[in-house]
């Protein structure tokens, strides 16, 4: 397994940092067959195994931002105390997939499959060195909006997605998001920008 991105570490580092008093400490995560790691503050919960089935993903919230059936690893967002903001639950997670084929894994098959757009919009993003395939989501459900990126690599004959969520309580108004994908409450932008920072030192080993 190579080693994280020294790049990487220091942007989780100085970005992360940045939101809070001082640099925080940083955990890694590896997954037990090797094949992918990451960085994240260890003020965050990591969930693996059963407590991504049983732990508190956040506040009250019906759309959770972990997948227990498909999830490897889920780090989410620490919520303080306060009501003043709309976030209910933030998450990133590393999950596989039931596609056996590259091409159903890159082409969003199944999304596809459940959306009611002709078509998802997908794009490639490189993440240390790896191309991933992009495309994002955004739901509505009982007082609830959910924004999802999901990002997708086919290796080792399995498809692996790594999936950043943010879900915030909706109101009567239309969705309050802008162009650029970004949320009308500062701590869910702040939430996801976090997440984002662990997602972009994520490193896969040798296939």
């Amino acid at each position: 397994m190579s080693k994280l991105s020294p790049i990487a570490t220091l942007l989780v580092c100085l970005s992360v940092g940045a939101l809070a008093q001082g640099p925080p400490a940083l955990d890694t995560f590896d997954s037990p067959d090797g094949t992918f790691q990451f960085v994240y503050p260890e003020t965050y919960e990591l969930l693996v195994g059963e407590r991504i089935l049983g732990a508190t993903q956040g506040r009250a919230t019906i759309l959770p931002v972990c997948d227990f059936s498909t999830a490897l690893a889920c780090v989410i967002y620490p919520i303080e105390s306060e009501r003043e903001t709309r976030l209910e639950a933030a998450g990133f997670s590393v999950d596989t997939l039931p596609l056996n084929t590259e091409s159903d894994c890159l082409a969003f098959a199944d999304q596809a499959a459940q959306s009611r757009d002709s078509q998802l919009l997908l794009k490639p993003v490189s993440i240390n060195s790896r191309l991933f395939r992009h495309a994002s989501s955004l739901k509505k459900l009982a007082g609830d909006m959910q924004s999802a990126d999901f990002y997708r690599i086919f290796m080792r004959q399995k498809c692996y997605e790594l999936r950043v969520e943010v879900a915030i309580s909706d109101d009567p108004a239309p969705p309050k998001v802008s162009p650029s994908n970004s949320f009308a409450d500062p701590k869910a932008n702040t939430a996801r920008e976090s997440l984002r920072l662990i997602l972009s030192s994520v490193v896969f080993g040798k296939e």
